[in-house]
């Protein structure tokens, strides 16, 4: 097992941790635990570049590890009022809509068009920074204001980040590149 994927699995194996702190609202440990995973987040993903150990287990691994993470910060953090139920939303449905379209260009025999872009990149930022000042704001005093503005900012950038992976998927189709001959049974 190489660094880069065993720090993926690490990220995934936090989220339970995480998850007990925050029901149990020990917002400190869940924001050290938090800031740990995203440490294994950036760390993986250069290190997997630096030592030459890019994997396809990584390339499942990684954005695993961050859907995960973001999707289960989201839910319980709205769950317990901290951050806005619409919010979870938009970041779960994003999430959901990206994997559904993967889902259906793998089973009609069609590579997933195109890599991760830059606003996909830009949201999963948003989306953990906004997570992390959410936390802070229960042990230090963060302005309402200030909240509030990552949460739009952050709901914004994921919604366009979606619209754009979704544009990409129906590319090939758009484009008469689709063969269905090629349909994949299920």
């Amino acid at each position: 097992m190489t660094i880069p994927n065993a720090l993926s699995l690490l990220r995934i194996f936090l989220l339970a941790p995480f998850l007990i702190a925050v029901i149990y609202r020990q917002y400190t440990v869940s924001l050290v635990i938090f800031v740990c995973a995203g440490i294994s987040d950036v760390l993986d993903g250069y290190l997997a570049r630096r030592l030459g150990q890019v994997t396809r287990l990584g390339a499942y691994l990684d954005p695993l590890g961050d859907r995960l993470l973001t999707t289960v910060s989201f839910v319980s953090l709205s769950i317990h009022g901290l951050l806005p139920a619409w919010l979870a939303v938009l970041v779960v449905a994003k999430d959901l809509y990206v994997a559904l379209g993967a889902a259906i260009l793998y089973f009609i025999g069609q590579p997933l068009v195109g890599d991760v872009s830059i606003s996909g990149k830009l949201a999963t930022f948003l989306q953990i920074l906004t997570v992390a000042i959410c936390l802070l704001a229960q042990t230090i005093s963060v302005s309402m204001v200030i909240q509030q503005g990552f949460f739009v900012l952050t709901g914004v950038v994921t919604v366009f980040a979606c619209l754009n992976y979704i544009l990409q998927g129906l590319r090939p189709f758009a484009d008469g590149q689709v063969d269905t001959s090629q349909t994949k049974d299920l």
